[in-house]
């Protein structure tokens, strides 16, 4: 029978920090004043190959838990091996230091292969299990990655794990619904998205543990191929705190008072959120603008002013050219500069200067997901950013769509931006099959080389990206909010992504850009971007590619798919959405049923219930009605959330919402920094008085 290998991180405590853990000349966070904890999806991992273990009825198989850190790392292995492990190794190095999810993915890889040789005894049949998701990074990219350098099947967004007929089924998030699938081949990697069935450490186990020697290796026992900052292919620029919310965050302290001011943001035009606020001028190329002198769209906000303190400089002293910039002119700006600029500064930007040509080529590109003969509305958001980006590198759109029975799909994806759909359509593909899809998206991608890959973050891309992007030796940044084509120029980088994202459970955000690699891939959370509008009058390409594929391709057998039936109105002008604190399906469809009719005739419009994931898999709602990054996004005018707490999967779905209104029975709900107006208290006091409310109004 299988043994199991999972793979454990030490995270910083997210839920300590502080504004004293920012450099406050740099924004750069201090990890050393945070402490540090084993990550919580991890955690839930090591309890599923336990559950996995025991329900095999194989007492003689091993779980090895294996991390990649500096040697405090160890704490994380002792709680693994105080629970259920069976051994530990650590993966520890200065060698590995600053590495990328990439040059992460890479020696643990090699490390896992030393483990099947050295400590399951040249085992061939095991399972890697790690969280689907990190706190400090996108570890969710590395377990992809991992299967992909080892060539093996993948499961994502896995809940659970059954032993049915000696084989393992496991069910699974996937957009809209869950599904139950099992394994053609193995070993497999399985990334776990939620197991509500703790570990609690035992005496025993506890003493044991701290007795245990664990095993390390450096990197000179992997021998892997890609390691450190020096091996990765993504590197961070800038770390930032986030800036402030733009929503009110107004406490209202009666329901008569909440009615009144549901009532006046729904009627007030001028109420609904400024969606152009903070965007970016749109990019010029250099060789468009109209002086070489014209820096005026860098990356990094101390680039963008030395830069124009050493062309105005320059202007000052009658220079056209930086070819006109002699040793005489040289000291001159470095001693106007106030030491502002020293010597190899100069000669860096001076160079930057004569940097006009992009640092890389070819065109845009969104990879497309779909379901049930319907694209996913995240591919289409994505196709406008896309237009976005490209029409300021003056390149083409291309969108990949793989599958079977294409045909009705291409007109919709050509008006909504794209120039060229690239359609690859077989059979085998009528499924989505990760190992299948990945091979023929790469060998399109390998193909034409664009300059630019994007995907939706959905549980699909999230699975889909990370192989994708290893497959063509890219690096990948995950789960990206915001996109933008700036420069480098003191680099010599020009028309590069800037990749900017929510680190350290959205504490922080995190700018990347791409490096040696042909393609900048990125995955965009949904409803994040927007969408344009239609126009049926563009035209496009519709190019048809084939690429071999055999039954060896697949990797997953699926036994059922669970999603919801019916229809849901999640496109209304008002949704009202229950969470777990609703507390009963009784409670959910008594009360929001209520609020609902009463909200429809008092605002003359349309109302639908939506439910977060939590309350759909507490089965108070059908999952048809789940609102969220694996539901559905929405952007109604207004959006009422009640007894949901705010998590950021459920926020990211509902971001393009006018008017957001909270009520939650606790007064530390997360929602409550994310929101427009919010009530503290329970539903079944709240909601009967602001019904009262609203019919008075």
């Amino acid at each position: 029978m299988a043994d199991y290998i999972v793979l454990v991180k030490q995270v910083p405590d997210v839920s300590q920090i502080t504004d004293n853990a920012f450099d406050p000349g740099t924004g750069t966070l201090m990890r050393n004043r945070l402490a540090s904890v084993i990550n919580e999806l991890d955690t839930q991992a090591l309890a599923m190959a336990n559950h996995m273990k025991m329900i095999s009825g194989d007492s003689a198989a091993k779980i090895v838990c294996l991390t990649m850190g500096p040697p405090m790392a160890e704490e994380v292995l002792r709680y693994s091996l105080a629970r259920c492990a069976d051994a530990a190794v650590l993966l520890t190095d200065k060698k590995l230091g600053g590495a990328d999810t990439w040059a992460t993915a890479n020696p643990l890889s090699f490390a896992i292969q030393k483990i099947a040789k050295e400590i399951l005894n040249d085992e061939k049949d095991y399972f890697v299990l790690s969280g689907m998701q990190s706190v400090d990074g996108d570890t969710a990219q590395v377990p992809g990655q991992v299967a992909e350098e080892l060539g093996l099947p993948c499961v994502a967004y896995a809940t659970d794990a059954e032993f049915v007929n000696k084989r393992f089924e496991f069910k699974r998030i996937i957009s809209g619904g869950s599904e139950v699938v099992t394994l053609r081949h193995r070993p497999a990697v399985i990334t776990v998205a939620k197991y509500e069935y703790p570990l609690f450490a035992t005496f025993a186990r506890s003493r044991s543990a701290n007795h245990t020697k664990i095993i390390q290796w450096g990197a000179d026992d992997i021998n892997a191929t890609s390691i450190g900052a020096s091996g990765s292919k993504t590197a961070v620029i800038r770390v930032f705190p986030p800036g402030k919310s733009t929503r009110k965050c107004q406490k209202i302290e009666s329901p008569a008072e909440l009615a009144k001011a549901i009532k006046e943001s729904f009627e007030n035009e001028n109420g609904q959120q400024d969606k152009s606020a903070g965007q970016a001028h749109k990019y010029v190329l250099p060789e468009n603008r109209p002086s070489i002198f014209e820096r005026n769209f860098e990356g990094l906000k101390k680039d963008a002013e030395d830069f124009e303190f050493l062309c105005e400089s320059l202007r000052k002293l009658g220079v056209s050219s930086p070819a006109e910039i002699d040793d005489y002119l040289r000291q001159k700006v470095i001693g106007e500069s106030n030491n502002r600029i020293h010597k190899k500064s100069l000669e860096d930007m001076l160079n930057g200067l004569n940097a006009t040509a992009p640092s890389f080529n070819g065109d845009v590109w969104v990879v497309a997901e779909h379901s049930d003969g319907k694209i996913h509305p995240a591919a289409f958001e994505l196709v406008g950013k896309a237009r976005e980006l490209a029409d300021s590198l003056q390149k083409k759109v291309g969108v990949v769509l793989a599958g079977n029975g294409l045909d009705d799909m291409t007109d919709e994806l050509i008006w909504a931006g794209a120039d060229n759909v690239y359609v690859v359509e077989d059979k085998l593909l009528e499924q989505f099959d990760p190992t299948a899809y990945r091979k023929v998206i790469s060998e399109c991608i390998l193909k034409y080389k664009p300059q630019i890959v994007l995907f939706a973050a959905t549980p699909q891309g999230r699975m889909l990206a990370p192989m994708v992007s290893y497959r063509c030796q890219c690096g990948l940044t995950a789960d990206c909010t915001s996109l933008e084509i700036r420069d480098r120029s003191r680099l010599g980088q020009i028309a590069v992504l800037m990749q900017t994202r929510p680190a350290l459970g959205g504490n922080v955000m995190a700018t990347i850009v791409t490096k040696n690699s042909v393609s900048q891939m990125a995955t965009a959370r949904p409803g994040v971007m927007k969408r344009l509008a239609e126009d049926k009058n563009r035209k496009g390409n519709v190019i048809e590619e084939k690429f071999e594929l055999s039954e060896n391709d697949l990797s997953l057998e699926i036994i059922r798919t669970e999603k919801g039936t019916g229809k849901a109105g999640l496109d209304s002008k008002v949704i009202v959405s229950g969470g777990k604190g609703m507390q009963n399906r009784d409670n959910y469809y008594r009360l929001l049923n209520t609020l609902c009719e009463s909200l429809k005739d008092r605002l003359n419009t349309t109302v639908e219930k939506g439910a977060s994931r939590a309350a759909v898999e507490q089965g108070f709602a059908e999952r048809i009605v789940q609102v969220g990054q694996t539901g559905t996004s929405v952007g109604p005018r207004l959006y009422i959330a009640v007894g949901i707490s705010g998590a950021i999967q459920h926020m990211i779905g509902v971001a393009n919402t006018e008017t957001i209104v909270a009520i939650n029975s606790d007064p530390a709900a997360p929602i409550f920094k994310q929101c427009d107006y919010y009530v503290v208290g329970n539903a079944e006091d709240v909601i009967p008085r602001l019904v009262q409310a609203l019919e008075k109004e």
